[in-house]
């Protein structure tokens, strides 16, 4: 792309050749026929395609982390290792949990044996009801004891469950199939309560998370196909499509959060790999013609010649991006008319010409 003092530079050059290369229209005699080659005015689409990178991840991923406190006392997986749903992944040892299962365990025995005894009592204490010998006061009272007792187990039977439940929490399962992406402790460290331990990745589905601009934010909607590159495979492209358009950038002029899941059956691609979203922006039209066709005799008010019934007129144009042999002009042109890429220093206002073929 050149810059438009660069394009000023080209046409002077231009403007100075055909000087020097044909004669000054003052030599011209009026209505002397030129012979002309001519090019059409095009109309060019300036569409662009926005590239915007990222990498991809697992579309199921998971941060385990320890709810107890604790010494890391086992680790069986290290980095890299696929493991499967249920798998032991991390075990804690805290000296305050062991000792709390066990004494649970021993006071809902011990309310069992109880409520067992209490239970004799009841019957005993029916049967002597029945025979009159006791009051029913004394019955009821050995029938709120057995009351109170089974409340006590079943406060025993929760704090019991409670203290499993933490036990259980000293102990990390893999929740799905995945692969280990990090182990942020090793054997012998203390690892608090709630602190990352294991990050892992499941099999299947893959995405990537793309930060794009609120000027674009728009061109994206949930279920928008997509395509994606993969610049260090080939630059092999697979298909995607938007599942996720972020609400907010964060702060203004932000960037807003896109996630794309790749479709699925595509084979080869795991977690980690660099992609390419590639984002056709539609863009303006203008028209251009050749650098030829431009005539800039020193005013700074650069010209081309348009072709009319066989007569040339000038059209003051202003001059844009410099593509290749062609320029792109701004100016009262019409697609596909014919300017004059010849002998321009040579021609006047209204000249009669015939064109080359």
């Amino acid at each position: 792309m050149f810059r438009h003092g660069s394009i000023w530079m080209l046409l002077a050059l231009a403007s100075l050749l055909v000087a020097c290369g044909e004669p000054q229209a003052s030599e011209a005699q009026e209505g002397q026929l030129r012979y002309v080659r001519v090019a059409r005015v095009v109309q060019e689409d300036h569409a662009r395609e926005l590239r915007f990178s990222g990498i991809t991840r697992s579309a199921r991923r998971a941060t385990l982390a320890f709810q107890v406190s604790g010494t890391l006392a086992e680790r069986p997986v290290e980095i890299g290792q696929t493991v499967r749903k249920g798998q032991l992944l991390a075990r804690l040892y805290n000296p305050a949990l062991g000792p709390g299962v066990a004494a649970g365990e021993a006071r809902v025995a011990e309310l069992d044996a109880r409520l067992e005894q209490l239970a004799r009592d009841v019957q005993r204490a029916d049967e002597v009801y029945a025979r009159q010998l006791i009051s029913i006061a004394d019955v009821e009272k050995v029938r709120s004891q057995q009351q109170v007792a089974r409340a006590s187990r079943d406060l025993a039977a929760a704090q019991l469950a409670e203290a499993r439940q933490q036990l259980q929490q000293a102990t990390l399962l893999a929740p799905f199939d995945a692969g280990v992406d990090a182990v942020l402790f090793e054997r012998g460290e203390f690892v608090a309560a709630g602190q990352a331990a294991i990050q892992i990745s499941g099999t299947g589905a893959l995405e990537v998370e793309f930060a794009i601009p609120e000027s674009l934010i728009d061109e994206f909607v949930a279920g928008r196909q997509v395509m994606l590159n993969l610049p260090f495979l080939q630059d092999r492209q697979v298909p995607a499509h938007v599942s996720l358009v972020g609400e907010a950038g964060g702060r203004a002029g932000g960037l807003f959060p896109v996630e794309v899941v790749l479709e699925s059956g595509e084979l080869g691609l795991r977690p980690g790999l660099t992609v390419e979203l590639l984002l056709p922006v539609s863009g303006r039209t203008s028209l251009s013609v050749p650098l030829a066709a431009i005539l800039d005799p020193g005013t700074g008010q650069p010209r081309v010649f348009r072709v009319l019934d066989g007569r040339v007129e000038p059209v003051f144009v202003k001059v844009g991006r410099l593509q290749g042999s062609q320029v792109e002009v701004f100016g009262p042109l019409q697609e596909g008319e014919q300017v004059v890429i010849t002998s321009l220093g040579s021609l006047t206002p209204g000249q009669q010409v015939e064109i080359l073929q």
